[in-house]
């Protein structure tokens, strides 16, 4: 039997192109089972999504590794999750927990409004798809499914709450791509990038509330009018740094998916002052235009 040394120069000479994090883990734990069969996040092209519950079901022939190969995940996660025993041997038509990033475990005073915002999807969706029963109680170590589908309408529950007044009434209604709003200041491109996705309906009853702009990483975003910091955030999960910015008369431009930032609350700021950066990992942001909290195209009011 081949020794270990010789294992992990073997392994090194035929996985050189890995990283050097999968390199260390397998130096680390040469147990027989990590011998036998290597996981390689980039060998499988034609890896196949998770299903939103996690749930699947074991094919004929098919292992641990096998499965890890075909939905992109690590054989460890498998084995912790589903609470294998070696030699972590699979029957047919067993049933078997996936890890997926859009399961959630529930945390002390967590709800679903919280919960709601911290993802951007809508609740009524977390409501659905989890099957919740009235009144909606979260139980601390729960797994609920987050919805796959983004609503950047939850940048509403952040604008009521810190830069209008409460009280204040509002239709919060979705405007025509054909209603100008006469008067409206004229608003500067916040990046002069290409529009990815576009302000408007999609699907059913579904809207998107603005545009996602293509610049390149780390890339200045500069302010589309002279206004005031209202707000400098990132408790939304995966939506990046948000910066809402007050403008004259009840108009609010936000930017969000941001990288750095250069801004803080209360901060005087003038059209084309630079007040951010696009993330050092992606090449693009998300853009808003609202008119008394509501959104309207952006693209019929940058110039």
């Amino acid at each position: 039997m081949l020794n270990k040394s010789y294992h992990i120069i073997l392994m090194f000479l035929v996985f050189g192109c890995q990283s050097n994090k999968l390199y260390n883990g397998l130096k680390n734990d040469l147990a027989p089972e990590k011998e036998a069969k290597i996981f390689n996040k980039t060998s499988s092209s034609n890896n196949i999504n998770i299903p939103l519950n996690g749930m699947i079901i074991v094919r004929e022939n098919e292992t641990i590794y096998s499965i890890a190969n075909k939905f992109k995940v690590i054989p460890k996660d498998i084995i912790e999750d589903n609470n294998l025993s070696k030699p972590y041997e699979l029957k047919p038509n067993q049933i078997l927990f996936l890890r997926h990033e859009n399961i959630y475990i529930v945390r002390e005073n967590d709800t679903v409004e919280k919960i709601s915002k911290r993802f951007a999807v809508k609740k009524t969706e977390i409501i659905k798809l989890n099957k919740l029963k009235t009144p909606f109680n979260l139980v601390v170590g729960n797994k609920i499914l987050i919805p796959l589908l983004k609503d950047f309408s939850v940048v509403d529950l952040i604008i009521n709450e810190k830069v209008y007044d409460k009280k204040q009434i509002t239709k919060n209604e979705y405007t025509s791509n054909n209603k100008k709003i006469k008067n409206a200041p004229v608003f500067l491109w916040p990046a002069k990038g290409e529009v990815i996705k576009n302000f408007g309906r999609f699907g059913k009853g579904q809207y998107y509330d603005g545009i996602d702009i293509m610049f390149g990483k780390n890339k200045p975003i500069y302010s589309a009018y002279d206004g005031t910091v209202a707000f400098v955030g990132s408790q939304i999960k995966k939506f990046g740094n948000l910066i809402i910015v007050k403008h004259n008369q009840s108009w609010v431009t936000a930017y969000s998916n941001l990288g750095k930032y250069s801004v803080k609350v209360g901060d005087k700021i003038k059209k084309q002052q630079i007040i951010a950066y696009t993330p050092e990992n992606k090449n693009y942001f998300h853009f808003q235009l609202r008119h008394n909290r509501n959104p309207v195209n952006p693209l019929s009011y940058l110039n």
